[in-house]
């Protein structure tokens, strides 16, 4: 046999299912190739006697017969087993036909590495056997497009059990052996009618008559001499010696890897598919996030020019309302203003934020995602949960606090009015930030998780703790500070009053210039001057506006702000959806792997048509 197909089956199914597929297969034929006798495999339906006729083979050579030939085996137990005797191995495989698929992919893989094949059918001859002999005969049982792969002598098919088609030999020899003519022309018709060319012999045999000595472990060949002239086992073993070695192990290991390759065939065919079903999705998922992010950016364009016309209103209103004589008191009025009014525009561009992260979760996740679906998106997944409920935490960094941060600017804004004056925030800050840049970095984080808790200061247990705490410098007079009343009450207090400061400062800024203009509306008559000046302080008021929107669009150096709450959205969309490079390279491995696959099927094809496989 040509060594040329079987280097060219290694190449291409390396190509189309990876070299693991190759090693692989080298191990299992190397189980035939370092063998120094005839591989014999016999395969056949379940108690087609398989296990007694290689019994009885071994008896005839005079071998030792091996225990778990004298005890049946179930159909769930059976597993492939092996015995050697004179120059020959004989392999008994699990059952054909069994209910059991691993049985029958245990015989198919012994059916390809195996020097010689011995098919075993019962005298009833079901459908089923003929179907079976003639996908091995035509070579369709190795490949899907068949091929000549046992050449003389490397197949033989026994009709085994003959003395249970009706016909007792010893009673009655002459119809024994009409008999026996029947059964074998009528396996040789049935063959006729489904394949082509020189059909294998076809010998029927009787191992053991009325089974005998199925359960004598050790029975003499002299036990089985009355039946010897007309049993067929003498014919079976002429058959069985009568192929040549070398020819039957080159053929035997083309036949292994050209049933290797149409494994691999399968296994290239199922992934291609799932391959170009996964880049399909893929794209799709990117075409869908391609249009939410410019849903993203509309709506993000929309809600910031929202806000700055908001807080531009709000300033034109207080001016046009008057009735305030103080920077102070216009400060004030702007900030309730401000108030609700920011948090009004949070709250509902928060939740258009929301509503588009929800259409994410549905689009980019499909309704039967075990149908090789991709699954849903933990970025989009963890933004919806926490739109949900806000106060969940989680691990996630990307959206696990996406929408509780964006929530912050509004809780901020709404407690302005923190039981501090406006013009003692800057003082109880500074006080406060002495305390706590005299204390320990350790020591000031644990007091900080304690005083996080609700009624620490009272509770008793945790008074031994924060005696030992209280040792460190400045802890104690933190503590004292933090339940004066008039001042800041807990570390929240002064983030909020940080916070609080940075809008309350902007107010303060563009009072004056905002109570200028409500002195100039209270004047009935206003000259040109005056009125280019109003036009003047209308800039600067509309620029203080501006200024402020940008602040809350960016909610500060952590970006907690709407910015930040628009990016990671942006980000958790992207998370789940491949990059260009990513495509590409899932389209490349897409066409190799379709080219391997392809190249892998022409070989099949041409191993198929080729007239001989010998050099």
């Amino acid at each position: 046999m040509s060594t040329g197909w079987v280097q060219r089956l290694r190449a291409a199914i390396e190509a189309a299912a990876g070299s693991q597929t190759v090693v692989d297969a080298d191990t299992a034929w190397r189980q035939v190739a370092d063998s120094d006798t005839v591989r014999t495999t016999l395969v056949g339906p379940w108690s087609a006697g398989k296990s007694s006729l290689i019994k009885r083979l071994l008896v005839e050579d005079g071998s030792p017969v091996p225990p778990w030939l004298t005890v049946s085996a179930s159909r769930e137990t059976y597993e492939i087993r092996e015995a050697r005797s004179a120059g020959f191995t004989y392999v008994d495989t699990p059952g054909l036909g069994s209910d059991e698929r691993r049985h029958d992919l245990m015989a198919l893989s012994s059916v390809a590495a195996t020097d010689l094949l011995v098919v075993t059918v019962t005298p009833q001859l079901l459908g089923t056997d003929v179907d079976r002999l003639a996908a091995l005969v035509d070579g369709t049982a190795i490949t899907p497009y068949g091929g000549e792969f046992f050449p003389p002598g490397a197949l033989v098919v026994v009709i085994a059990k003959a003395d249970m088609a009706g016909v007792d030999p010893v009673d009655d020899l002459d119809g024994f052996r009409a008999m026996v003519e029947r059964k074998r022309s009528a396996v040789v018709t049935a063959l006729q009618r489904r394949v082509r060319g020189e059909l294998p012999p076809v010998i029927a045999v009787i191992a053991d008559l009325g089974g005998q000595h199925a359960r004598n472990p050790s029975p003499s060949a002299a036990a089985f001499a009355e039946g010897r002239e007309w049993d067929g086992v003498q014919a079976l073993r002429a058959a069985l010696a009568g192929g040549q070695a070398r020819r039957l192990r080159a053929a035997a290991q083309v036949r292994h890897w050209a049933r290797t390759g149409a494994v691999a065939l399968e296994q290239a065919t199922a992934a291609l598919a799932q391959a170009q079903d996964q880049q399909r999705r893929a794209e799709a998922d990117r075409s869908r996030v391609l249009v939410l992010e410019e849903e993203l950016a509309a709506l993000d364009a929309s809600a910031a020019s929202r806000l700055r016309d908001d807080i531009r209103d709000e300033m034109h209103s207080v001016i046009m309302q008057g009735g305030v004589d103080s920077t102070e008191q216009l400060a004030e009025q702007i900030s309730e203003r401000l108030d609700s009014s920011v948090a009004a525009w949070h709250a509902e561009s928060t939740s258009k934020l929301v509503a588009l992260a929800r259409r994410a979760q549905i689009e980019l996740t499909p309704v039967a995602a075990g149908i090789g679906g991709r699954q849903s998106d933990p970025h989009i997944e963890q933004f919806v949960k926490h739109a949900a409920s806000p106060a969940t935490r989680g691990a996630d960094a990307q959206l696990t606090e996406f929408v509780a941060k964006g929530l912050l600017l509004a809780d901020k804004l709404q407690e302005l009015r923190l039981g501090v004056n406006s013009a003692d925030v800057p003082q109880h800050l500074t006080e406060y930030q002495s305390l706590v840049d005299r204390i320990h970095p350790d020591a000031y984080a644990r007091t900080l998780s304690l005083l996080g808790i609700d009624g620490v200061l009272t509770d008793p247990r945790y008074a031994q703790e924060l005696a030992g705490l209280q040792k460190h410098e400045g802890v104690s007079e933190l503590i004292s500070y933090l339940r004066k009343p008039g001042g800041i009450t807990s570390p929240e207090h002064a983030a909020k009053l940080k916070n609080a400061a940075h809008t309350l400062r902007i107010a303060a800024d563009v009072a004056p210039v905002l109570l200028e203009l409500v002195h100039m509306q209270q004047q009935e008559r206003a000259s040109q001057h005056l009125r280019d000046k109003r036009a003047q302080l209308q800039l600067q008021a509309d620029g203080a506006a501006k200024r402020l929107a940008e602040q809350i669009l960016a909610g500060g150096t952590q970006s907690t702000g709407w910015q930040g709450q628009v990016a990671e959205l942006r980000a958790a969309l992207r998370a789940g959806t491949p990059g260009d490079d990513e495509l590409a390279l899932a389209a490349q491995r897409g066409r190799e792997l379709a080219e391997a696959r392809g190249n892998l099927d022409t070989l099949l094809r041409e191993l198929a048509a080729a007239t001989s496989l010998a050099d």
